[in-house]
C-alpha cells in the first residue's frame, strides 16, 4: 500500500519507481541482489497477475500523472533538494545589504573603520562554512549543467511502447467535509450498508479478474479538452467544465463537486501568503543571528533563555519550507478540481481496468491459471 501524506507524494513515488525500473532494464543501474524464485521476471509476473487498487479520483489523478512522468521524462537522477539549493543559491535572500548611510565606496568612517560598501559586503556564497554539508554546493561556474548527460540519447529518450501493466481497480470514494455537507454525513452514518456493498462489489471484481481496456476519448477530442483546460483557470465553485462521459478518465468526476469550496479556493493562496510572510521576517531574523554570532551585541535575557536560530538553522529551515511549498503546489496542480487526468496515447494499448461480470455468466474465476 502506498499512502501519500500530501498532494503529489503518490505521483512522485510512482514516477521514481518507473524511472528506476527503466534504468535497471537498460543496464544503467545494477540489478539488486534477489533471493531464489524472486528475480525481476518473477516480480513482474506477480505484478501482472495482481492489480492496482485506486481509491478515489485524487488517487487516480496522481497515479496517471506518475505513470506519465515515469514513462515520458528522461532517466537523469535529479535530487530535488540539491536542485532547489542551486536555484536558491543566488537569489540574494541571505546577502547582506549595504547600510543606507554609505553613499560611496570610500564613505564616512564609523569608530575609525570605514563602513563596508557593496563591493566589500560578503555575498551568500561567502557563508558556505555556515551551510550544512548536504546543502553545500560548488561554485555556480562549476555547478552549471554545461556537461552533457552520460546517458546515451538512444537510452534517455522515452520508449515508443510501454510494457504491460497490472489492471486497475477503480473504487469510488467521497469524503464529506464542511458544515453544508452535514446532511450527507448523517445519511451515510445510518446507511453504512451502501459502503459495504460498494466495497464488496469492488473486491468481487478484483477476485474474479475480468478486465477490459481502459476507455478514453479519441485522441483529437482529448487533446482539444486538455488545451481548453490549460488556457483557462477553472472556477472552484464550478469544477465541472464538461458533461461527464462514459470514459474511464471521468471516474468519480462528480465527487469534485463535494470538495470544500474554501479549501479549493484558498489552497494555492495560502501557500503564497505563508511564503510572503516568511520572507518578510527573514531579514530581521538573519540580522539577529549574525549580530549574535559576530558578537556585535550582547544577547537579551529572552535570547539567553530561548536562543534564536543560527544562520545555519535558518538556511536549513528555508530549504525545508521551500521543498514543502513547491511540492504542495505541484501536487495541487495534479489533483485540483477541473484539472484533466494526465494522459499519454501509449496508455491506450496497455492500461486495463477490472470490470463486472456480464449478466448471465457463472461466478467461476475466469483466469486461465485458476481453471487449469
Amino acid at each position: 500500500m502506498i499512502n501519500g501524506k500530501r498532494h503529489g507524494d503518490l505521483a512522485r513515488h510512482i514516477a521514481d519507481d518507473i524511472k528506476r525500473r527503466r534504468r535497471v532494464e537498460l543496464g544503467l543501474d545494477q540489478v539488486p541482489v534477489v533471493l531464489p524464485h524472486n528475480s525481476l521476471e518473477d516480480k513482474r509476473r506477480r505484478e501482472l497477475e495482481g492489480g492496482i487498487v485506486v481509491v478515489g479520483r485524487p488517487t487516480f489523478k496522481e497515479l496517471m500523472a506518475g505513470l506519465k512522468k515515469g514513462w515520458t521524462e528522461t532517466l537523469e537522477i535529479v535530487d530535488r533538494e540539491e536542485k532547489l539549493s542551486r536555484e536558491l543559491e543566488n537569489d540574494g535572500k541571505f546577502d547582506e545589504r549595504e547600510p543606507e548611510s554609505s553613499a560611496a565606496s570610500d564613505g564616512p568612517e564609523l569608530d575609525g573603520e570605514p563602513i563596508p560598501t557593496a563591493s566589500r559586503l560578503p555575498s551568500s556564497q561567502s557563508f558556505a562554512a555556515f551551510t550544512p554539508p548536504h546543502l553545500r554546493e560548488s561554485s555556480p561556474s562549476s555547478s552549471k549543467p554545461s556537461e552533457k548527460s552520460s546517458i546515451p540519447d538512444s537510452m534517455n529518450t522515452p520508449p515508443t511502447r510501454i510494457p504491460s501493466m497490472p489492471p486497475i481497480l477503480l473504487v469510488h470514494f467521497v469524503d464529506h467535509i464542511g458544515f453544508l455537507q452535514i446532511p450527507h454525513m448523517i445519511w451515510e452514518f445510518f446507511n453504512q450498508r451502501h459502503k459495504v456493498r460498494s466495497g464488496a462489489e469492488a473486491a468481487y471484481r478484483l477476485v474474479m479478474g475480468l478486465t477490459r481496456p481502459l476507455s478514453a476519448p479519441p485522441a483529437e477530442e482529448l487533446s482539444t479538452l486538455v488545451e481548453a483546460e490549460s488556457q483557462s483557470e477553472p472556477d472552484p465553485s464550478q469544477p465541472h467544465l464538461s458533461e461527464p462521459s462514459l470514459a474511464d478518465l471521468d471516474f468519480d468526476k462528480d465527487v469534485e463537486g463535494y470538495y470544500k469550496k474554501s479549501y479549493v479556493r484558498d489552497f494555492a493562496a495560502e501557500i503564497g501568503k505563508a511564503r510572503e510572510e516568511y520572507y518578510e521576517k527573514l531579514p530581521a531574523r538573519l540580522e539577529t543571528a549574525r549580530s549574535l554570532a559576530r558578537g556585535t551585541r550582547e544577547p537579551t535575557k529572552e535570547e539567553v533563555n530561548y536562543p534564536p536560530p543560527t544562520e545555519v538553522e535558518l538556511r536549513a529551515e528555508r530549504m525545508k519550507k521551500e521543498l514543502r511549498w513547491q511540492a504542495d503546489e505541484e501536487g495541487w496542480d495534479i489533483v485540483r478540481p477541473g484539472k484533466p487526468v494526465a494522459w499519454d496515447e501509449r496508455f491506450r494499448e496497455v492500461l486495463k481496468v477490472f470490470m463486472d461480470l456480464p449478466a448471465g455468466t457463472t461466478s467461476e474465476r475466469p483466469r486461465e491459471e485458476e481453471t487449469k
